[in-house]
């Protein structure tokens, strides 16, 4: 489980290992780029294995910060195994103590250098044959303080970068890929674009975000000398990662029970739509959870035997009415998680009684509201004000974009740029976890959030939020005989959800991913096999 730190947390921790451990500024620079230095090692050896040239040539661009000061130690490291030229921007005089020193170094180590400020210099032919030519390019220009704002001469190296591409390079970026702002991901038309990242400690939250998927590549992060416990304390944002998976799914006791893995409620459906709450039931069965019932008007045949059902009064129109409050409480009182809302329909008539049966739900019993069920959850008073249904800490809304602006009244368009800042702050003010579908999924109780960077586009398709919401239901199923925190078990749930789905479109490509095919490889995530 990785922590994400912001640029200024990121600059928190530097100062913490500097100022409190004693850690030595340039020590810090040296372990930074020593651990980049291993990484694009091993990528270059990789991509050039069938390469002709025995020693590769390498062009690290650096800027007069400390990033730049990280490129210089690097250049340095590189020299023993390939032709290394650095060319860098800035002003000698506004370096760091630690990056003036490591410039010096190269000098001394008869490392080739140019100070390039002028488009009269990175024009020269000699300069752009540096470019054409390098096997390996390595971005060290700017780092953690960067955004998508450029000015300068680095708008125009980092074109140059573009315009002499070619498939025979690799592109690494030290920290954060020029162009990138560091904290939201937004990206400058020019950003430079990496096959691969060194991330400095740990991921920075701009990695991740918005236009950043575009430029990262493979996302590395190399220890540099800072405490992981310090970077987690200092973390809000979270991830999880397929290697946590062992240490979250530990063995089932021998004398287990299906008691002791919860039971599950799933309350949905209409005549028409039949499918969404059988598709959270199955995936709530097939994700652990000991005992599934079903509440629907209406059971779907691909209902599997192993979920048992419970069909609803309803309408002519398959719509469930208020004559089915008695089994829904019934449902409340037998399960221990409850999950409200695929399929049901925008009926008023139906989304009122179903506000008094949230409004009646222990705030000790996880809930999860999903599809239609969120338009439960805002209301209109007697005074015509809109307010929300009394939630608590354990429920669970489950949006995606639309259901999001429709519940919190945000502006549709801006939601996905700011997805990070805006699902902690309505978690906060409507009192519940929020699980707000975005890339990445942001997953917070408004103090804390974890982001799941797991599955792919394929899984845009119908049914794949049903399947989500049931293997929640499952996982809070089993949280306490896991020992789980809440939050975390939700952003479990979504990062097997995803990884689930990356595993079906091995199988067959994203274009065939479908709601079911994700549960059938569910087995393949819990199993902890290798993808």
């Amino acid at each position: 489980m990785k922590p994400i730190l912001t640029p200024a947390q990121m600059r928190l921790a530097d100062d913490y290992a500097m100022q409190t451990l004693g850690i030595p500024a340039p020590i810090l620079m040296e372990n930074a780029a020593r651990a980049a230095f291993d990484i694009s090692r091993c990528l270059l050896k990789k991509f050039m294995a069938h390469h002709r040239r025995k020693r590769p040539q390498i062009l690290v661009l650096c800027g007069s910060g400390n990033n730049g000061g990280d490129g210089f130690v690097l250049a340095r490291h590189w020299s023993h195994e390939a032709d290394v030229h650095v060319i860098w921007c800035g002003a000698e005089e506004k370096m760091s103590e630690e990056t003036r020193g490591n410039l010096t170094l190269l000098k001394t180590h008869t490392i080739p250098t140019t100070h390039c400020n002028t488009a009269e210099i990175l024009n020269s032919e000699a300069i752009q044959h540096l470019f054409r030519e390098a096997d390996c390019i390595v971005d060290a220009l700017i780092g953690n303080g960067g955004n998508e704002h450029l000015r300068g001469i680095v708008p125009e190296i980092l074109r140059t970068v573009r315009k002499t591409h070619h498939s025979g390079r690799l592109a690494i970026a030290i920290d954060i890929p020029s162009g990138l702002n560091a904290e939201t991901g937004k990206a400058h038309t020019d950003c430079f674009r990496a096959d691969a990242t060194v991330s400095m400690a740990t991921l920075k939250t701009g990695l991740l975000l918005n236009d950043a998927p575009d430029f990262t590549g493979e996302c590395f992060t190399v220890p540099i000398g800072i405490p992981l416990a310090f970077l987690e304390k200092q973390a809000t944002v979270r991830v999880i990662e397929r290697s946590d998976i062992p240490t979250f799914f530990l063995p089932r006791p021998r004398r287990s029970t299906k008691y002791d893995f919860g039971a599950v409620a799933v309350i949905g459906g209409t005549a028409a739509m039949p499918g969404a709450p059988a598709l959270a039931a199955n995936a709530c069965i097939g994700a652990g959870a000991g005992l599934v019932r079903l509440y629907a008007p209406c059971i779907h045949p691909s209902l599997k035997p192993e979920v048992m059902a419970q069909t609803l009064p309803s309408d002519e129109s398959g719509i469930i009415t208020r004559s089915a409050l008695p089994f829904l409480e019934e449902a409340i009182e037998k399960h221990s998680v409850i999950i409200i809302g695929p399929g049901l329909g925008n009926s008023p008539y139906t989304l009122d009684f179903i506000r008094e049966m949230i409004r009646h739900i222990p705030p000790e019993k996880p809930v999860v509201i999903d599809a239609d069920g969120l338009r439960a959850v805002r209301t209109v008073d007697d005074t015509g004000k809109d307010s929300f249904v009394p939630l608590h800490t354990n429920t669970v809304l489950t949006p995606h974009r639309g259901e999001f602006a429709h519940l919190t009244g945000c502006d549709y368009g801006t939601i996905p740029e700011t997805a990070q800042t805006l699902a902690p702050e309505w978690a906060a003010k409507i009192g519940c976890t929020i699980l707000l579908k975005n890339v990445p999924t942001i997953i917070t109780d408004g103090r804390q959030s974890f982001w799941n960077t797991s599955g792919n586009a394929g899984m845009a398709t119908a049914g794949s939020g049903d399947v989500l919401a049931g293997m929640i239901g499952a996982f809070l199923a089993q949280r306490l005989a896991h020992g789980w925190e809440f939050l975390e078990t939700v952003a479990l749930a979504a990062y097997c959800h995803g990884a689930a789905g990356d595993a079906a479109a091995a199988l067959s490509g994203q274009q065939s991913v479908t709601a079911s095919s994700i549960i059938a490889c569910f087995g393949e995530v819990l199993a902890q096999k290798e993808m």
